[in-house]
């Protein structure tokens, strides 16, 4: 077996040398695409071909005539494809005169040695490496300067948002005010309660100090303290439902959609199952919403409780005599938007055949001052003689509470800080109120 590897500048060109020298029967084991750097700088392509005959099939060398007299061989990287016909004739000619000539065997033709390939230049990647490294930290830097930067215009619009909140309340403010009232009334109106009961807030705080021995050089922390009394005095609270194990207590909840009043609704009545250890039944008539009754279905699975259906007047009287045994029933009621005022009289004939029930008005701590006002005036048909707020965890202003309160002139029942059952509802106080809405001053530590 003749193994052997040609150089050419083309795999044809390869071919024709191996076809050439080896003949027909040789088999190629392996092509590979070389490169290469010539003595002038420039760079060189050229195909690496190897190729394998067995010896017994490998033809006789034709060697050309040389003018010398002498046999000459054909150097690897010869090419054949430039030759010109006479050439290849005469080359024909001297192998066929030469071929009674006795012929070297194969192994005794000389190998000239194969040119050894220009090393490739070195690169150093180094400098290249850290200049990849100071772009990397420039860009992360970018990043945290562009994060830190949300952050500050963030803050900004916020603080924008309460200038604005008090520049709109000062225009109200009664400038006799003393600086201590004044920066106190700054506060009220950024937390959202309306100019008017601000002012009203700050003449009542005046007078109280007035009383006290006059307002003049009072210390700031003294005036807080004062304004927070006045609040609390402001703010009605109704006391918690009342239960009896032997008379049934109805209480039904009525808003608009989307406040809260069923799942306030499976707080109460989680709270008065597993606290009180009360015997409780759920009642909904929210039939006009799909799937209006099943989330109360659902937590009266949770809480083992019953749960009634009321479609009609009369399912309602059956209902509430049915559960007469029960200490707690409580009434689940669909919402109702603006313009429903056929469906809100039908919810009125319902509650006036309960003449005993406490009806509360469920309203959302993260609703408009308009809103409120729109919401409270059209449920005003139902006669609501509680409040509850919802959503306590959801806003940062608390004065539209205060506000809605002093002006519908309904005691405040409960208040809604989360989804938690039954934890996040808790008995309203004026005093928790007056935290939302003057928290009391930082003390230094």
């Amino acid at each position: 077996m003749r193994v052997k590897t040609y150089e050419a500048a083309s795999m044809q060109e390869a071919l024709a040398m191996i076809k050439e020298e080896m003949g027909e029967e040789a088999s190629i084991l392996s092509n590979k695409t070389r490169h290469r750097t010539r003595p002038d700088g420039s760079r060189e392509t050229y195909m690496e071909v190897t190729a394998a005959v067995d010896e017994a099939n490998l033809p006789e060398p034709a060697l050309p005539v040389i003018t010398d007299g002498t046999y000459g061989l054909r150097p690897p990287l010869a090419s054949t494809t430039g030759r010109s016909a006479t050439h290849a004739k005469a080359a024909k000619t001297a192998s066929i005169a030469n071929s009674s000539l006795p012929q070297p065997p194969a192994w005794q033709i000389p190998k000239f040695p194969q040119k050894q390939l220009a090393p490739e230049p070195s690169v150093d990647l180094q400098p290249i490496r850290r200049e990849l490294v100071e772009i990397r930290g420039a860009v992360e830097a970018l990043k945290e300067q562009e994060a830190r930067n949300s952050s500050i215009y963030s803050q900004l619009d916020q603080l924008k948002t309460m200038l604005n909140r008090i520049r709109h309340g000062m225009a109200g403010a009664p400038h006799q005010l003393p600086p201590a009232l004044m920066s106190l009334y700054g506060d009220l109106a950024a937390n959202d309660v309306d100019p008017t009961t601000a002012v009203r807030l700050c003449e009542y705080t005046q007078r109280a100090l007035v009383d006290q021995g006059g307002e003049e050089n009072i210390e700031p922390d003294k005036v807080r303290i004062f304004m927070r009394r006045v609040i609390s005095d402001f703010i009605p609270i109704a006391a918690p439902i009342q239960l009896d194990p032997n008379k049934v207590q109805v209480a039904a909840l009525v808003g608009p959609t989307g406040v809260g009043k069923t799942t306030t609704i499976a707080k109460l009545a989680a709270y008065a199952k597993l606290n009180l250890k009360q015997k409780v039944a759920l009642l909904s008539m929210d039939t006009f919403r799909i799937g209006g009754a099943d989330q109360l279905q659902q937590y009266a699975q949770i809480l083992q409780v019953p749960v009634h259906v009321i479609i009609t007047v009369d399912d309602l009287k059956n209902a509430l005599n049915f559960y007469q045994n029960h200490a707690l029933v409580l009434i689940d009621t669909p919402g109702h938007q603006q313009g429903e005022t056929d469906r809100l009289e039908q919810l009125g004939t319902f509650l006036e055949a309960l003449p005993l029930v406490e009806t509360h008005l469920v309203l959302s701590a993260t609703a408009k001052p308009r809103d409120l006002i729109e919401v409270e005036q059209r449920y005003e048909r139902l006669r609501p003689n509680r409040l509850i707020f919802t959503k306590l965890d959801e806003t940062c202003t608390y004065g539209p509470i205060l506000s809605t309160v002093i002006r519908v002139k309904r005691p405040l029942s409960y208040l809604g800080t989360g989804q938690e059952i039954p934890q996040d509802l808790e008995l309203a106080t004026s005093r928790r109120i007056a935290d939302l809405i003057l928290p009391p001053a930082q003390v230094a530590p």
